[in-house]
């Protein structure tokens, strides 16, 4: 049902004349004024019988629970229900929880709600009455007119954000939570054993171990997991939309990404998830992502861009049909996200799954190396590894992985004639080097370091995971991550890296104690079980803690 100003009904109006007669007069004559401008604002009934706000398409509270809802949201959000401090206001950005606010109301605690959308509040009003709290004042609603005067908004409340509320308006969240001296704080939904995710990997490709390793964690933490395996079918369907530019081939792609699109859609209507993740390369066009919000208005859509954003221009087309976007690429990627309409990404480093990423005693001998350089043959790692090849004979020095030149000084390096690696031989590979290289891909194919991408690669976080000393190339977000001298050694150039090398060759117990340490850090910090937990935080879940 459409809320317009008509419909309002007494329930509306006698809330309005409370708040009118509260000192709110200008307020409650604006409302009604711009009821006829807002919209389109609408009410669904939930499972449970109660009348949900729809706004922008979403749901602003729960269609299962929206009750049950509110009782989780201020139970995982410390301190919310106790009496305040005096002069410790707080405020609610967001007025679609109305029963979240009636709780609060009813421990005692004075709130005060920031609704953007006046039309929101206007339903809210006709299905609720909250008329004697805002007659006492213990009730007071502010909008966006209200940032231009600071005494409207106390600058040392607390902040409580409805997620619905910040995918509606983040601009005037950002404005209000500038104002205000105390942490945001986001209204948490409990992502406990009945929580259910769906992890959407690419076809094929790079990202695809992250989706299996980040399945993993998940489960490792309780989750109910759905992992959209394409299939064979699928992975042919694929390989036949590339090749050469041709009408056959945009044939193909457009039939593929449909088709991946329907089945993704009948995926989430099936197993009903609150939170969808799709990985980088996901096949999801802006249709196929609102064809999956119509079979499940209640799941939240995340998309994870583990990949370099300037080699994936698709990524930023389709972002804004998500509700939370996460990169790997801070300090570089923010311009091109608010040109895109993305008014706001995460930044979530890549991570190691340490059950898989590991020590291992017994590693095959065609894993062993002396120093070992794992991934593909980009341009740049090319020239760099010639110069090491004719420093190091082929039996210490041995480079794993695809797209490497077959001839040359090279070839006599290249594991198995430079077949792709599997993730499991990875493993081998990491945990069997002696003296692990980690030189980052690059678009610039006359540059051995380039450090213009920022980004911090999975191999990073694998081998420390592995325990394996690394030396790496310098980049700017590895200090926070690891610390360098202590978990990883940097090369600063490319002339300081032979000397490293023999450096730790001729000190093993250095190099395993580096090595160690990097591992401790993992487990402490960087496993995709810790990415887990911020993405769902900041999707708008708490994890259970047990």
């Amino acid at each position: 049902m459409e809320v317009t100003r008509d419909g309002l009904g007494a329930e509306a109006l006698k809330n309005l004349a409370a708040l009118a007669a509260a000192g709110g007069q200008d307020l409650a004559r604006d409302w009604l004024k711009q009821a006829q401008e807002i919209g389109p604002v609408s009410l669904a009934k939930s499972a449970t019988g109660q009348d949900v706000v729809v706004a922008g398409g979403r749901s602003q509270a729960s269609r299962r629970d929206p009750e049950a809802e509110a009782r989780t949201w201020l139970a995982g959000t410390t301190g919310l229900m106790a009496a305040p401090e005096p002069g410790q206001p707080l405020i609610i950005f967001g007025f679609g929880q109305p029963w979240a606010v009636r709780l609060l109301l009813e421990s005692g605690r004075p709130v005060a709600i920031f609704e953007p959308d006046p039309l929101v509040a206007l339903a809210i009003l006709s299905r609720h009455d909250f008329s004697a709290e805002l007659a006492a004042a213990r009730l007071k609603l502010l909008t966006p007119w209200h940032l231009a005067d600071s005494a409207d908004i106390p600058f040392e409340a607390d902040l409580l954000v409805s997620p619905a509320a910040r995918r509606r308006a983040p601009g005037q969240l950002a404005q209000l939570a500038r104002r205000l001296s105390a942490p945001v704080r986001l209204a948490l939904r409990p992502a406990g054993p009945g929580f259910k995710l769906i992890i959407i990997p690419p076809l094929s490709g790079g990202p695809e171990p992250v989706a299996t390793a980040l399945a993993r964690a998940a489960t490792g933490l309780g989750l109910k997991v759905l992992y959209l395996d394409w299939g064979a079918d699928f992975k042919a369907r694929e390989k036949a939309a590339q090749g050469p530019a041709s009408s056959d081939k945009d044939r193909a792609l457009a039939s593929l990404l449909d088709l991946a699109g329907a089945r993704a859609a009948e995926a989430i209507a099936g197993f009903r998830p609150d939170l969808a993740v799709a990985l980088a390369q996901a096949p999801l066009t802006v249709p196929a992502l609102n064809r999956m919000r119509d079979q499940s208005p209640e799941t939240t859509l995340a998309f994870w861009l583990v990949e370099d954003f300037r080699l994936f221009p698709y990524a930023l087309e389709t972002g804004p049909a998500y509700d939370v976007f996460f990169h790997i690429q801070e300090g570089l990627i923010e311009a091109a996200l608010r040109n895109a309409g993305l008014n706001r990404g995460h930044y979530l480093p890549l991570a190691a799954d340490p059950n898989f990423f590991k020590p291992i005693q017994d590693v095959p001998p065609a894993f062993r190396a002396e120093i070992s350089f794992m991934g593909a043959g980009y341009p740049n790692r090319a020239r760099l590894m010639e110069r090491l090849a004719a420093r190091y004979q082929p039996r210490d020095f041995k480079i794993f992985g695809s797209g490497w030149p077959q001839t040359g000084r090279l070839a006599g390096h290249l594991f198995e004639n430079g077949r792709r690696v599997s993730p499991e031989e990875c493993a081998f590979v990491y945990a069997g080097g002696r003296i692990n290289l980690n030189l980052h891909s690059s678009l610039k194919d006359e540059a051995a370091f380039d450090d213009s991408g920022r980004f911090v690669n999975p191999r990073t976080f694998e081998i420390a995971a592995a325990g394996g000393l690394q030396i790496i190339d310098p980049r700017p977000l590895l200090p926070p991550l690891f610390t360098p001298g202590r978990e990883v050694v940097v090369a600063e150039n490319l002339e300081a890296l032979p000397d490293l090398i023999d450096h730790y060759l001729a000190r093993p117990e250095e190099a395993r104690a580096i090595g160690l340490a990097a591992r401790a850090r993992v487990l402490a910090e960087h496993t995709y079980a810790h990415r887990l937990e911020y993405l769902l935080t900041c999707s708008g879940f708490q994890v259970a803690k047990t």
